[in-house]
C-alpha cells in the first residue's frame, strides 16, 4: 500500500515538521510511504491512501491546497484555520474565502474583519470563525488531537458523514541529560539553588499570554527567572511586550533544536503554556514537557479535556488569569512536591495514553493500512 504525505518536513522551523518525519518513519511499517513539503508536479492520484498535515501556519499551504484537489485524510494541527488564510490571501480572495465557507451573508463581516487584522492574533473574533468549511468538505476523513478540536471538525462538517478520528498526540520521550549538564544549564541562566525556573517555550504569539505570565512571575515574593526561548511572531509583537521581557529575570533564547529543547525543558521546574484564545490544538512543546516530566501550566480548556485532575495546573482565562497564575505559581514555588507530583502525574498519563506505538496503531486504524 501506497500512502503519499504531505507536511512541512525537516528542516523547516516548525514543530510539525518534525512530528511529520516521525510520523512517517512509524507509518514506515505498514506502507510504503513518500513525504512531500510540496507536492506540487506528483500524481497524488496515484496513491493509495493521502494523509495532509494542516495548521496555522503558511508553511503549510502546499499541504491545505493539495487537500481540496486530491481529497484524503486531513490531520489539523490546528482547528482555526483563519489566521492561515487570513496571511496567504488579498482581500478580495480571503472575502470570497470567508463566504465559501460561512455563506454569502458573510460578505460585509469579512471586509469588516479583514480591516481589522493587524489585531487578528489576539481577537477572539477572529477565532469564533474557524473557516474549516471547504477543507472538511473535501476530506475523506479527518484527524485531530483533543476533543476540542474534534468539536470544531464536527460542526464545520455540518451533519456530513465524514470520519472524525481523535488520536491523541504522540510523545517520543528523549533521553534524560546527565544532572550535571542540567545544573550547568541552570547555572547559565542564573537559577542557582531555590530559584524557580520557570519556561515558555515555542513560538511566541499572543495567545501564549506572555505579558501576564511575566506579570503574575514578577509578584513571587520568592528568587524566580524565566526563560522564553522560540521565535516571536511578528517584531510588532516583540516590540509591543519589550518592557516586560526586559526585566533582567527574564532569559531570551530563539528556537531551540531537538536536543537542546529537551536538555531545557529538564532544567526547568515549571513551563508555563497558557493559551487564549485556543485554537483547537495541542502543544507538542507541552506534550514534550509532560514526557519529560516537567509541571505544566495551561489554560483550562476542552484542548486538555482529556487529562486527569492533578496531570496539569488550570488556569482560567479572561480577567483572573494573572491572578490566578500568580497564585498558582506561588504555591509551586513553596512546595517543590506538589510541583513533582503534578509533573508525575502528567508524565505517567502521557507515557501511556500518548505512547509512540500506541498511536501509530491509531493511525493505522484511521488511515486503514494493512
Amino acid at each position: 500500500m501506497k500512502l503519499a504525505l504531505v507536511s512541512p518536513l525537516p528542516p523547516a522551523p516548525s514543530g510539525v515538521a518534525d512530528f511529520s518525519a516521525r510520523l512517517a518513519e512509524g507509518l514506515r511499517r505498514y506502507a510504503e510511504v513518500d513525504a512531500f513539503a510540496d507536492p506540487s508536479g506528483v500524481d497524488l492520484a496515484g496513491y493509495d491512501r493521502r494523509l495532509y498535515q494542516v495548521g496555522n501556519n503558511p508553511l503549510h499551504g502546499p499541504a491545505y491546497d493539495a487537500a481540496l484537489r486530491a481529497p484524503g485524510a486531513v490531520e489539523l494541527h490546528d482547528a482555526v484555520l483563519h489566521h492561515f488564510l487570513l496571511g496567504r490571501l488579498d482581500e478580495a480572495a480571503y472575502v470570497e474565502e470567508v463566504v465559501a465557507n460561512l455563506g454569502e451573508w458573510f460578505r460585509h463581516k469579512a471586509h469588516a474583519l479583514w480591516a481589522r487584522r493587524a489585531q487578528s492574533g489576539g481577537d477572539e473574533e477572529f477565532f469564533r470563525y474557524p473557516l474549516l468549511g471547504r477543507i472538511a468538505a473535501a476530506a475523506e476523513r479527518i484527524i485531530v488531537h483533543n476533543p476540542a478540536a474534534a468539536r470544531l471538525a464536527q460542526t464545520a462538517l455540518a451533519g456530513a458523514p465524514t470520519p472524525v478520528f481523535e488520536i491523541p498526540h504522540f510523545v517520543d520521550p528523549a533521553p534524560a541529560a546527565p544532572a550535571d549538564r542540567l545544573a550547568a544549564l541552570r547555572r547559565g541562566l542564573g537559577a542557582e539553588g531555590s530559584t524557580l525556573l520557570l519556561g515558555c517555550f515555542g513560538y511566541q504569539r499572543p495567545t501564549k499570554r506572555l505579558r501576564s505570565v511575566i506579570a503574575a512571575a514578577r509578584r513571587l515574593p520568592s528568587p524566580w527567572k524565566l526563560l522564553v526561548a522560540g521565535s516571536f511572531v511578528s517584531a510588532d509583537y516583540q516590540a509591543s511586550i519589550e518592557p516586560w521581557l526586559s526585566d533582567p529575570r527574564v532569559v531570551q533564547m530563539g528556537r531551540l533544536s531537538a536536543q537542546e529543547l529537551a536538555e531545557y525543558a529538564a532544567a526547568v521546574d515549571v513551563c508555563v503554556n497558557l493559551r487564549w484564545p485556543a485554537a483547537g490544538e495541542t502543544s507538542g512543546i507541552a506534550m514534550r514537557l509532560l514526557a519529560a516530566g516537567r509541571c505544566v501550566v495551561v489554560t483550562d480548556s476542552q484542548e486538555w479535556a482529556s487529562f486527569p485532575e492533578g496531570a496539569l495546573v488550570r488556569i482560567d482565562a479572561g480577567p483572573a488569569e494573572e491572578d490566578m497564575l500568580a497564585a498558582q505559581l506561588e504555591l509551586l514555588a513553596r512546595r517543590p512536591e506538589l510541583r513533582r507530583a503534578i509533573a508525575a502525574a502528567g508524565q505517567t498519563h502521557v507515557l501511556q495514553r500518548h505512547h509512540f506505538d500506541r498511536v501509530l496503531e491509531l493511525y493505522r486504524q484511521a488511515l486503514v493500512l494493512s
